[in-house]
């Protein structure tokens, strides 16, 4: 339908610089007295798609909807949500640990199984130095084979040493009194550092019962024959595809059994003589190799075409009596506070300090202290998602350790990234790849999880679109149901502060527990108030004062020491005082604090310039800017406010005549009494 035709089913159409115009058919328009005159613009754009726009401010989504109601648009195919096609990662648990000893047993590195899901599994190795220290990589470690003091031992006793393809055979192999070994590569290469192990050695080859198994068999002989007094492989008899030794002594193979097979078995000349038993011949493929970080990835590819005579299994509904039903108590992480898996929204205006508060709370989880004189019940690993202010993080972080003595090791840990996890199917699959990749390293149980902030996570979506926002709470589940944790996200209150959370109203009904953060005026503290609790009390306060802290020390150089903020809890929450710098237009709310920032500097770098002529006690003008800044803790986000805030400052001290500006300095005009000019 062209423009034309719909602005005339719309009534009183008519052409205006160039473009239809018509009544505006949304019912609100007007106070709900309509749309007199017209001031709906109808435009077809150059793919055929209708464009409206009602310059008395209806919403885009009220025109088109209503418009559409009225069968004045064509039907459009349904937008598809970028993040449906993205499934939750298979949860990974640790298993077991092996140690890798040289030959005085001190371990140069281990190695961890992990279980994927319900039956995958995957392996991570880890160096360990000599303090003890474990790093997520073999790096330069040294590469022995595993049990190798028993393997030496066996050898200058001239006993047999069997070679096993994974750690698991060798350990039911050992449990009958045998010496075994194996490497830690397992069935996909032989570590060419660890062959001399078996020089004059007589070593067993026992091979897993499949093709990878037999492959690994003739891998080992060709690197050992050489070296070793005698090679036999012996076939264990096995059925089950990929049973190895253990699955031999689970179904009652003891030390006798295995003797005689070696026995029976010929003495290898050459690797030809390794050959494969014929029930394993027939098999033409190698089985699916052992899952990695990069195989769980392509979870998330999206679905392919789904067959029509594969319809997809319904999805398994329990009902139940409500009789049935216990009551089950809350599971707390911060007593009273956060509530284990839960979904927390910490807001408040610009400078109210979130990001302080954020990891102050990702600290006392992670190690166990106690919050704001709240016991914290259940401690873990927390992941901290810095999309905005990264750049800073650092100096926080030091700030927070340095207060509250906290010892390196604490389990938190930090992406620097901004990371669009609306609508962005391969920002969200790379930060899920990552998280995959540290559960398996750390093989760590996470309790929080904390997004910093919403804006800098949306990609430019519409906050208060239902669709944008809905599509952000899903990614956000997504996370915290892989993770199993509760989860934070830091976000801003409205232009009207008294109206809570900024956005859409689907965000408010998600999240469990509301913590809303007020700054007193003209101080640097404030009060952090329950504003919402699920399942538990509301309207509990918590005073909270920021202290400097030196996380740099300036010593005998003449650079500046550099000093950041930490959290601290306080006894003061008087509600009255809270109020007055609610929003971000606050009547003098910044003034005072720009002049003590002012006089702090002067007092504490303030030198004699001549400018104009006239000896002056002035500093670098940056450095009253900087401090400012560090004070009213403004982020990224807040270069706009900060930039009004700073022009206002300026304007404000020459207004007053408390002060002055030439080029780069500023100084104070003090009472004679104040400085000595000398």
């Amino acid at each position: 339908m062209q423009a034309e035709q719909i602005a005339k089913q719309l009534g009183n159409a008519k052409r205006a610089n160039g473009q239809w115009v018509a009544s505006c058919p949304v019912p609100s328009h007007g106070k709900g007295k309509g749309d007199k005159n017209p001031s709906l613009s109808v435009h077809i754009d150059d793919e055929g798609k209708p464009l409206f726009h009602c310059h008395g401010g209806c919403t885009q989504e009220s025109v088109f909807q209503t418009i559409r109601d009225m069968h004045l648009l064509p039907e459009l195919e349904e937008r598809p949500d970028p993040l449906a096609n993205i499934k939750p990662l298979p949860k990974v648990e640790f298993q077991q640990e092996w140690q890798y000893q040289d030959e005085d047993r001190v371990t140069v590195f281990v190695k961890h199984r992990l279980r994927v899901g319900e039956s995958g599994k995957t392996y991570r190795l880890y160096k360990v130095d000599s303090d003890g220290k474990r790093y997520p990589t073999l790096g330069d470690a040294r590469i022995v084979p595993y049990k190798l003091p028993d393997l030496l031992d066996a050898k200058t006793a001239g006993r047999i040493i069997y070679l096993a393809e994974g750690e698991k055979a060798v350990d039911a192999l050992t449990s009958l009194g045998v010496a075994a070994t194996t490497a830690h590569s397992g069935a996909g290469h032989w570590p060419e550092a660890i062959t001399e192990y078996f020089a004059g050695a007589n070593v067993v080859i026992l091979p897993d019962n499949d093709l990878s198994g037999w492959s690994y068999a003739r891998k080992a002989a060709e690197a050992i024959l050489p070296i070793a007094k005698a090679v036999k492989v012996v076939d264990l008899g096995l059925q089950g595809q990929g049973d190895d030794a253990f699955e031999f002594i689970e179904a009652g193979g003891g030390r006798s059994e295995l003797a005689a097979l070696v026995k029976a078995a010929p003495r290898l000349n050459s690797v030809d003589d390794v050959t494969i038993p014929e029930r394993l011949q027939a098999i033409q493929q190698m089985p699916p190799s052992v899952p990695t970080a990069e195989d769980i990835a392509k979870e998330f590819a999206a679905d392919p075409p789904k067959q029509a005579d594969k319809p997809k299994p319904l999805k398994a509904i329990k009902i139940e009596s409500w009789d049935s039903i216990q009551d089950e108590p809350v599971e707390w992480l911060i007593d009273g506070v956060i509530p284990e898996r839960s979904f927390i929204a910490l807001y408040g205006p610009p400078g109210s300090f979130k990001s302080f508060h954020a990891l102050h709370i990702a600290h006392c989880v992670a190690t166990k202290k106690d919050w704001m004189g709240r016991r914290v019940k259940k401690s873990g690993a927390v992941l901290y998602l810095a999309g905005e202010g990264f750049g800073g993080i650092g100096a926080r972080i030091k700030a927070c350790k340095i207060h509250h003595q906290i010892e390196n090791g604490a389990p938190i840990y930090i992406v620097r990234h901004q990371l669009n996890l609306r609508s962005s199917a391969e920002d969200f699959n790379a930060l899920m790849l990552a998280i995959v990749q540290l559960v398996e390293q750390t093989g760590m149980e996470f309790c929080l999880a904390i997004v910093d902030t919403l804006a800098r996570a949306f990609g430019g979506g519409n906050e208060n679109s239902s669709e944008d926002m809905g599509a952000f709470i899903t990614a956000m589940g997504k996370i915290q149901e892989f993770l199993n944790c509760a989860l934070m996200v830091l976000h801003h209150s409205g232009k009207d502060a008294a109206k809570g959370l900024r956005g859409h109203s689907s965000l408010l009904g998600a999240v469990d527990t509301e913590l809303e953060l007020l700054r007193f005026d003209e101080q640097m503290k404030g009060v952090l108030t329950i504003s919402k609790q699920k399942d538990g009390a509301d309207n509990e306060r918590f005073g909270f004062e920021m202290v400097e802290v030196e996380i740099r020390s300036a010593g005998l150089s003449l650079s500046e020491p550099v000093i950041s903020l930490a959290v601290q809890a306080s006894d003061d929450t008087h509600m009255e005082t809270a109020k007055a710098s609610k929003g971000n237009a606050g009547k003098g709310k910044n003034q005072r604090l720009e002049m003590l920032c002012l006089e702090k500097m002067v007092k504490e770098h303030g030198a004699p310039k001549y400018i104009e002529g006239l000896q002056r006690h002035a500093i670098r003008l940056e450095l009253w800017r900087q401090e400012l800044w560090s004070k009213m803790g403004c982020t990224d986000e807040d270069k706009g406010t900060f930039k009004t805030a700073w022009h206002r400052a300026k304007q404000r001290l020459i207004d007053t005549g408390e002060g002055a500006i030439r080029d780069d300095f500023v100084w104070l005009q003090f009472k004679s009494n104040d400085f000595d000019a000398g």
